[in-house]
């Protein structure tokens, strides 16, 4: 009788989790967002702390603004990180903390992406539109599908 190898029966798995994991650690060009004037005075709508999803290291503090036009943001604050090195996550509005792809799967207008960033720290991306109707900012590794941390927003 064969003994069960389990190291052998894992290294497969471990290899793919890698490989999907290391596809959000490599260098994107990515155009930033127009920032908006400096003299823009921003209202909190919501504000959430961003929860680590999938053993990734990720914390801070994230909040929907409005500007007095009526446009929204998603705001970093200065507290916030996460562990992408030199690659870039996509950001997006959600209904809930579940996996980006999975959400689409079961409707398609449960997500929507707001954009990209590639370092941690205080930033802002503009919203297409509006957050009504969405109650999580989702840090995500678009080549893996995979959540890196979900703020819900309330």
């Amino acid at each position: 009788m064969k003994k069960p190898r389990l190291f052998s029966s894992l290294l497969p798995g471990l290899a793919a989790a890698l490989l999907l994991l290391n596809a959000c650690n490599k260098e994107t060009a990515v155009p930033a967002a127009p920032a908006p004037p400096a003299s823009t005075v921003f209202t909190t709508l919501r504000m959430g702390t961003v929860v680590a999803q999938g053993g990734v290291m990720s914390g801070g503090t994230i909040a929907i603004v409005k500007a007095a036009d009526g446009s929204e943001h998603v705001q970093f604050n200065a507290d916030f990180y996460t562990d992408f090195h030199t690659g870039s996550l996509g950001i997006y509005l959600a209904k809930s903390n579940a996996l980006v792809r999975n959400q689409r799967a079961a409707d398609p207008a449960s997500v929507v992406r707001v954009g990209t960033i590639t370092q941690s720290g205080a930033q802002l991306l503009p919203i297409t539109g509006t957050s009504a109707g969405f109650s999580h900012v989702i840090l995500h590794c678009d080549p893996a599908q995979y959540n890196f941390g979900a703020a819900p927003m309330q």
